[in-house]
């Protein structure tokens, strides 16, 4: 919160794990199909991908639509000006290039020669419009990535030539491909309204949707990256259960976010590949920072050092992860190798004595938002009582969790997707950031963010982003105990099958599929 998020937002209410959150339980597949395999000449006739849905919560509007099986709607009918890598790093796709004046209040984007489904050329004023609707339309919640630029300079920002925009900054920033990658950014046509015959740039064109059913998209021939293999791409919504059993049956080609038990059951089967990937889901307790006990730095070091995670990774998630360290992002760009916290009740009651709180008392909110999180919170009471505190697990509905976790709890918990580094600082950390699950505010910390987006040396920017990781570590509100893995599975016959971790470019994108 894909905040597993990429993009930004304020109350999101029930959204998914792109942007904070574990996505919900989404309804049976109905009227799935299975590929008809690869036709003459390499291309696949049909290919069907199931996914965990949300029902009637699912959307199309690239700017407002929030869950994982949205992203890979979106991901098919849309480009975007920037993706992030494995990495979290930006990678060029509708811009070929963004350059910064001198003092990074500035941007040159050279636009790609790209045309939209049907038939127009894609120039700077789609960029514009883009931007301007993010900006400056409906509810105050509405646009994912509003935030994310709501440093931009509309009135300053101009299109140089149809394929050349320049974008105006109310302050420095040399991270700002970073925000042009983030989700809710991907290119609408100038002018629309609605997203009922969605219009997009990207491999497949829009057939038809049915929300908590399915999607249909057909391969779009002048693609400027070239056309897929595939020639009607199916995805459609399914719950864990039905994911292997349409997958297993071979009704369907691809299946997604399938459980640690699913995987070792596909594993043993020679027509499926499963695929795994580390650093995929960032598990974390959140101290409200401004509120008693955790308004107290000594009680949020103590808390940090009775989380046994090693034992909550092999009991919670199977064995099914890492363990992590209270600072964001293991694997990606600008992630702080630190010293591993470890399991010290001992010195936690030292703390907690400086503190003044040896009989230290309160509830951990939590609900079933993502699998092995309840069973975590529970292990993590009897760690804590090994060092006298008494943590008294409350169990919330997790249809509303995440908004309720915004304002509600002392100690609460969830489950990231990966992002950015400085989208993890913007959007969680930054005082009066729309995902502030533990109210931290930091003039220190604001300090040096603002610093380190003036700062154009990639080098002294990295070197300022660890001194906030280090803020973080030593008494910051987030424990991130766990980073777990994320599993596919596809039909063994096909090549190209994604692989990314969640959020990233190479995730759950179908247009390299080959037969």
């Amino acid at each position: 919160m894909q905040v597993g998020e990429r993009g930004i937002a304020g109350r999101l209410g029930r959204r998914g794990f792109l942007i904070g959150g574990a996505a919900a339980a989404g309804a049976l597949v109905t009227g799935c199909g299975g590929s008809s395999g690869s036709s003459a000449g390499g291309s696949i006739d049909s290919f069907s991908a199931v996914m965990e849905g949300s029902g009637a919560d699912e959307a199309f509007d690239p700017g407002t639509s929030h869950m994982f099986i949205d992203e890979a709607r979106l991901k098919a009918v849309y480009d975007g000006l920037f993706e992030v890598d494995d990495q979290m790093k930006p990678i060029p796709r509708l811009a070929e290039r963004a350059e910064p004046n001198a003092d990074g209040t500035r941007w040159r984007l050279a636009l790609r020669d790209a045309r939209w489904h049907d038939g127009s050329t894609f120039t700077g004023d789609d960029v514009l419009y883009t931007i301007s609707r993010i900006l400056g339309g409906g509810e105050p919640d509405a646009f994912i990535a509003a935030t994310t630029l709501e440093h931009v300079n509309l009135r300053e920002s101009r299109v140089v030539d149809p394929r050349t925009v320049e974008i105006a900054l109310k302050k420095p920033d040399f991270e700002f491909r970073t925000a042009l990658a983030a989700y809710g950014t991907r290119i609408v046509q100038n002018g629309t309204r609605d997203f009922v015959d969605p219009v997009g740039t990207g491999p497949f064109r829009f057939e038809s949707f049915e929300p908590g059913k399915e999607f249909s998209g057909t391969s779009y021939e002048q693609h400027w990256n070239g056309a897929p293999a595939i020639r009607q791409l199916r995805i459609l919504s399914a719950d864990s259960d039905a994911r292997l059993n349409t997958l297993q049956g071979g009704q369907a080609d691809f299946a997604d976010s399938i459980t640690p038990a699913a995987a070792r059951t596909l594993r043993g089967n020679d027509r499926v590949a499963v695929n795994t990937t580390p650093n995929s889901g960032i598990h974390y307790f959140a101290m409200k920072t401004d509120r008693p006990p955790f308004d107290n730095p000594d009680v949020r070091r103590a808390l940090m050092l009775l989380a046994d995670r090693e034992e909550m990774v092999k009991v919670a998630f199977e064995g099914e992860g890492d363990v992590s360290n209270d600072v964001f992002g293991a694997g990606f760009e600008y992630y702080a190798e630190l010293p591993q916290h470890g399991y010290d009740p001992q010195r936690a009651k030292t703390l907690l004595r400086r503190a003044g709180a040896e009989n230290l008392r309160f509830d951990l909110f939590t609900a079933e938002v993502s699998s092995g999180l309840v069973e975590a919170a529970h292990l993590f009471a009897e760690h804590a009582a090994k060092a006298g505190v008494r943590v008294n697990v409350v169990v919330g509905s997790k249809d509303t969790y995440y908004s309720e976790t915004l304002d509600r709890g002392e100690l609460t918990m969830g489950q990231s997707g990966p992002l950015p580094v400085p989208n993890h600082f913007a959007s969680r950390l930054v005082t009066g950031s729309p995902q502030n699950r533990t109210n931290w505010s930091d003039p220190e910390f604001d300090a040096l963010f603002a610093r380190a987006q003036a700062t154009r040396s990639d080098e002294e920017r990295a070197a300022i982003y660890r001194r906030m990781h280090e803020i973080q570590y030593d008494r910051g509100g987030f424990i991130f105990f766990a980073n777990t893995y994320w599993h596919n599975a596809a039909n063994a016959e096909y090549r190209g099958i994604p692989t990314g971790v969640p959020n990233s470019f190479g995730w759950v994108r179908f247009d390299d599929v080959t037969g």
